[in-house]
């Protein structure tokens, strides 16, 4: 069994998103900070002020990866290889997730490259947001 996302007050309505197929990500309600931030948090880790949940382009841009050939949790293993991302998202933070493909991929053309948000069921209570080229 996988282990799940610890779901908190804090950050209920990105997993209830991520359940519907939508990418959940908090700005800032404060006009002269106006910042999007990634992850959930109770307060702007910028001005202080009160964040509002808002759903985003859901595309960005990778600007870190690993492969990941031994998972550090068995239920991972039979999905090994697979790619651990970093993404800058068109609205500013960065996301870390995992690449969703097929097949072989050429890793010396994966930073910078476009990526968009889609949703893998991760357990059968939750879907985790994914991204592919």
């Amino acid at each position: 069994m996988k282990p799940s996302p610890r779901v908190t007050p804090d950050n209920q309505p990105f997993f209830d998103g991520c359940n519907r197929g939508e990418l959940l990500i908090q700005h800032c309600t404060d006009q002269k900070c106006n910042r999007f931030v990634y992850y959930p948090r109770v307060a702007c880790p910028h001005c202080d002020s009160r964040l509002e949940w808002v759903r985003p382009s859901g595309r960005g841009r990778i600007v870190s990866f690993t492969s990941v050939h031994r998972p550090h949790h068995e239920s991972f293993y039979a999905e090994a290889p697979y790619y651990f991302i970093a993404v800058q998202l068109e609205e500013g933070p960065i996301m870390y997730s995992r690449l969703r493909h097929e097949g072989p991929l050429a890793e010396e053309g994966l930073i910078g490259r476009e990526v968009r948000a889609v949703f893998v069921q991760h357990t059968p209570e939750q879907r985790l947001p994914f991204f592919e080229l």
